[in-house]
């Protein structure tokens, strides 16, 4: 065995142990995250990646903040969507608070509630860099920069305001910031007579990212800009327990080349179920049915004269069916079949028995006779009822 055999060799023999290495790290990981850390995004979590410092920032600006799961009401002034596990009517009852006059953030890049089309993310390269605002949003006036590591940026529809405050303001008027890689990364989108602001990501939102450059006055900008505004954070789904069942969790092209696997099965069994033409008839390797092989064993006793043979058939046949045709066992002696027989049909019981012990026929005319009887005695019992 050469040495790079051997290598490989013991390198796909060590593969399982580090397959099991890497598993039991990454349940020590998951597992090992202490309670006091929460769940992603929850507003009553501390962790890194909780929202708690957001909501206690706000309630320091003077903001009333209440964290719930239900619609916002009339008085509610701005509201946040932190993660999108809304069903239909929820979020058209959402959409309606907006048109009224409400103001929501919408932290979620793939919540449908608006229609935006991601195009890009914020990186550059292999950098998260910080984004300038480069708009002209009077109540982003005081955001510089924003640092949003892993987020999305939008498409800027076109027609509309996009970096440079460029476009005519007014109603339908969408307005895009924070421009990187041919998109934006914030929009505000105005809905009847409230407005729906899209972020790309939720990262600017966590504990760990909430000082960084202007996170906070933006957050504070567009939730409590004035002091005493009514805010609701809504509170985001926790794990496994959102609205979206296992088919949302597919994605679309998954489940289409599911969709195609099943196509494709359906034909393929079409294809072989079908038979082109008619049926091929096989010839069997032996025909032979049972009246020629009854002559044919026939033939084969007169060429061995084997008289006494074929008449031992013919008794034996007769005693076994008279038996059956009296109630006794097939294995009933002769003198036994012919005393039933004598008793319960009239037959002779001598001229059963008779038959029934016939000696080797000397010829083949005996042998005929003897048939002959067989069947005479076989039609007076079995006539009998």
């Amino acid at each position: 065995m050469s040495a790079g055999t051997g290598g490989r060799s013991g390198a796909r023999r060590a593969l399982p142990w580090v397959a099991l290495v890497l598993g039991l790290a990454l349940v020590v990981a998951v597992a090992g995250r202490g309670p006091e850390e929460g769940n992603p995004l929850d507003p009553a979590s501390t962790g890194p990646l909780g929202t708690k410092a957001l909501v206690e920032v706000l309630r320091g600006l003077g903001g009333r903040v209440t964290v719930s799961a239900d619609r916002p009401g009339a008085g509610t002034d701005t509201a946040l969507l932190l993660s999108d596990d809304l069903t239909p009517e929820r979020r058209q009852g959402l959409l309606d608070w907006v048109a009224r006059g409400g103001t929501l953030v919408v932290a979620d890049p793939g919540s449908g509630l608006t229609e935006v089309e991601p195009v890009g993310s914020t990186r550059i390269g292999l950098l998260d860099a910080e984004i300038e605002r480069r708009c002209a949003v009077a109540a982003l006036g005081d955001v510089g920069r924003v640092a949003a590591p892993g987020g999305v940026v939008f498409k800027v529809p076109e027609g509309q305001a996009g970096p440079g405050g460029r476009g005519s303001p007014g109603a339908g008027v969408t307005r895009a910031c924070f421009p990187r890689n041919d998109g934006a990364w914030l929009l505000v989108q105005p809905v009847g007579e409230g407005t729906v602001v899209r972020l790309g990501g939720a990262s600017v939102l966590v504990n760990q990212e909430l000082g960084k450059a202007d996170n906070a006055i933006l957050l504070a900008s567009l939730l409590v800009p004035v002091e005493g505004t009514v805010v609701q954070v809504l509170q985001p789904p926790l794990p496994g327990g959102g609205a979206a069942g296992l088919g949302d969790l597919i994605a679309p092209r998954v489940r289409l080349a599911l969709w195609q696997l099943v196509v494709a099965f359906v034909l393929l069994a079409l294809w072989r179920a079908r038979r082109l033409g008619r049926p091929v008839a096989e010839p069997q390797s032996v025909q032979l049915p049972g009246a020629e092989l009854v002559v044919a064993v026939g033939n084969l006793l007169q060429r061995a004269k084997g008289r006494g043979q074929a008449a031992g058939l013919l008794t034996d046949d007769l005693r076994r069916s008279l038996a059956e045709r009296l109630g006794l066992p097939p294995s009933a002696p002769a003198d036994q079949v012919a005393d039933a027989a004598a008793a319960r049909t009239g037959v002779p019981r001598e001229r059963v028995l008779r038959t029934l012990t016939r000696t080797t026929p000397g010829d083949e005319a005996e042998l005929v006779a003897l048939s002959q009887a067989i069947d005479t005695v076989r039609r007076e019992v079995t006539r009998v009822r």
